[in-house]
C-alpha cells in the first residue's frame, strides 16, 4: 500500500476523494485554503454556494455508497427528500410536466449543509488528517518526472499522489507550465449565464402541491428561467437565472420584476408573500470550460486533477457534484483493479475524460441552442441528439414514459439510450402528425 496521498482543496469533490484514497493508502492528507466552521456560512473560496447546489440521484448514489450515515444526517439536519416528478412541478416550454411517482429520488439542502455534513463523515476517518487555512503557492518538479508542492509559507511537500480538487480556480494549467509540462488546450462555451438567488420564508398556511417548482427558459424567445428550491429548516432559495447577458437583478424591484417575466407567473405567486429571509446574492458564470488533460503528450507519475478543476458546466443541469463523484468512482476502481505504478495518472485522465463527455455534452446543448453562445458547435451526430432530446422532453405533458425517460438520463441513471425507447419514438411521430393535422 502506497504511504501518503495528498488532496488539495476541501470542498465536497475533495472530501470525497479524500474518503476514496483512505482506503488506499496510509495517509491522507487535505489541505484547504479556507478556513473550516461549523455553522451555516458560506466559505470564502465557495460564493456559489450560495446559490442552488442540485445533486442529481447518481451523485446521491456515490456520496451514499462512501458514506452509508449521510442521508440519515442530512435529514436530522433538515435535508429534504424529495422523488422529483412527485413533489416536483415543472413548466416546459409545451406546458406543465405530468406528475406521477418516479423514483428518482434525492434531497435537497444547502450547498453548505452538504458539504459540511460529508466533512463529519471524513473527520471520523483516522487515517485522513485535514489542515485547513492553508494555501499552496506553487509546484515543484523532482527529478523522477514527480511533483512536490510548495506553500505559501515555503514549505515543500512531497507524496506518493497528489490530487487538485481546487474547483474552477484551479491554477494547475499555469504551475505545471512554470516548471515545464506543454501548455494545457481548453474548450470554453460562453453562454454568458448569470443567476440571483434569495432566501425565503414561505407563507403559513398556504396550500402546495409542490414542494419544489421549476420555470424552465424557451429557447430562443425567453431567456428566463426561475426555480423554488427547498432548503433546511422549511426555507425555500428562489433562484433565477438568464442566458445570454440577460443577467437577473439583484435589487428588490428588479428581482421581483424579473420573477414575474418567467414563462409562467406561478413563481412570482408563490414567492410574493413569502418572507425575505437573506441579501439577494448574484452570480455570473464565465462559461462552460473543460481542460484537455487527457491529452497532454507528458504528465506527472505522481498528479491527478478532478472536479471542476477539469470541467466546470453550466449550473443548469445541476452536474457539478455528480460529475465529481463520477470521477471519484473512477479513481476508486482503478486504484482497486490496477497496480500504482507510473502509468497510473495519465491512464486516469483518459479514463476520467470519458467519463465527464456525456455531462458535458448535455450540460452544453442547452447553451448552445442560444445564437449568442459563443464556443465550438456540435458535429451532426451530436446535434441531433440534442435535438432529439429536447422534443422528449417537450412531450412531458403528454407523456409520462417521456418525462421519467428524459429525467433518468439527466439524473445519470440511465444512458441517453432511455430516450430512444420504441413507444417514446411512436410519441414524437403521433405528436408531430397532430401538430400537422392540428
Amino acid at each position: 500500500m502506497p504511504k501518503k496521498a495528498i488532496v488539495i482543496g476541501g470542498s465536497i469533490a475533495g472530501l470525497l476523494t479524500a474518503r476514496v484514497l483512505s482506503d488506499h493508502f496510509e495517509e491522507v492528507i487535505l489541505i484547504e485554503r479556507d478556513k473550516y466552521t461549523d455553522d451555516a456560512k458560506v466559505r470564502k473560496g465557495t460564493p456559489q454556494a450560495n446559490h442552488i447546489h442540485l445533486l442529481l440521484v447518481k451523485g446521491k448514489e456515490i456520496l451514499q455508497d462512501f458514506f452509508p450515515d449521510l442521508e440519515r444526517e442530512l435529514i436530522k439536519n433538515g435535508a429534504n427528500k424529495i422523488d422529483f416528478l412527485n413533489d416536483g412541478r415543472f413548466y416546459l416550454p409545451s406546458g406543465w410536466a405530468q406528475r406521477f411517482e418516479s423514483g428518482v429520488v434525492t434531497f435537497t439542502c444547502t450547498r453548505t449543509l452538504l458539504e459540511n455534513t460529508i466533512r463529519h463523515q471524513v473527520q471520523k476517518i483516522s487515517t485522513i488528517k485535514i489542515q485547513d487555512n492553508k494555501a499552496i503557492s506553487s509546484f515543484v518538479l523532482e527529478n523522477t518526472n514527480k511533483i512536490s508542492l510548495k506553500t505559501i509559507a515555503n514549505e515543500e511537500i512531497h507524496a506518493d499522489l497528489i490530487v487538485d480538487c481546487t474547483g474552477r480556480n484551479t491554477k494547475t494549467p499555469d504551475w505545471l507550465e512554470n516548471i515545464g509540462y506543454p501548455k494545457l488546450t481548453e474548450t470554453r462555451v460562453d453562454s454568458f449565464v448569470g443567476y440571483a438567488t434569495r432566501r425565503y420564508i414561505p407563507p403559513k398556511n398556504v396550500e402546495r402541491t409542490w414542494k419544489m417548482l421549476a420555470i424552465l427558459s424557451n429557447p430562443i424567445t425567453n431567456p428566463r428561467l426561475g426555480s423554488i428550491y427547498p432548503i433546511e429548516d422549511g426555507k425555500w432559495l428562489v433562484f433565477l437565472s438568464g442566458i445570454g447577458k440577460v443577467y437577473p437583478p439583484t435589487d428588490e424591484k428588479g428581482f421581483l420584476e424579473f420573477a414575474k417575466s418567467l414563462e409562467s407567473e406561478e413563481l412570482y405567486d408563490a414567492m410574493k408573500d413569502a418572507i425575505p429571509d437573506s441579501e439577494i446574492y448574484g452570480y455570473r458564470v464565465q462559461g462552460s470550460r473543460r481542460y484537455h488533460y487527457e491529452s497532454m503528450s507528458s504528465w506527472p507519475e505522481n498528479f491527478m486533477v478532478l472536479g471542476d478543476a477539469v470541467a466546470v458546466f453550466n449550473p443548469f443541469y445541476g452536474q457539478g457534484i455528480t460529475s465529481a463523484a463520477l470521477g471519484v468512482k473512477v479513481l476508486d476502481n482503478m486504484l482497486r483493479n490496477q497496480n500504482f505504478d507510473k502509468n497510473l495518472t495519465k491512464k486516469f485522465q483518459k479514463r476520467l475524460a470519458k467519463t465527464i463527455s456525456l455531462p458535458w455534452i448535455l450540460g452544453t446543448s442547452e447553451d448552445l441552442r442560444w445564437p449568442t453562445t459563443v464556443g465550438k458547435r456540435p458535429d451532426t451526430i451530436t446535434k441531433m441528439v440534442q435535438n432529439h432530446a429536447q422534443r422528449v422532453l417537450l412531450l412531458g405533458p403528454k407523456s409520462s414514459l417521456a418525462t421519467k425517460s428524459f429525467l433518468q438520463m439527466m439524473h445519470m441513471i440511465r444512458s441517453p439510450a432511455v430516450i430512444f425507447h420504441p413507444l417514446i419514438l411512436l410519441q414524437l411521430v403521433a405528436n408531430s402528425i397532430w401538430k400537422r393535422d392540428g
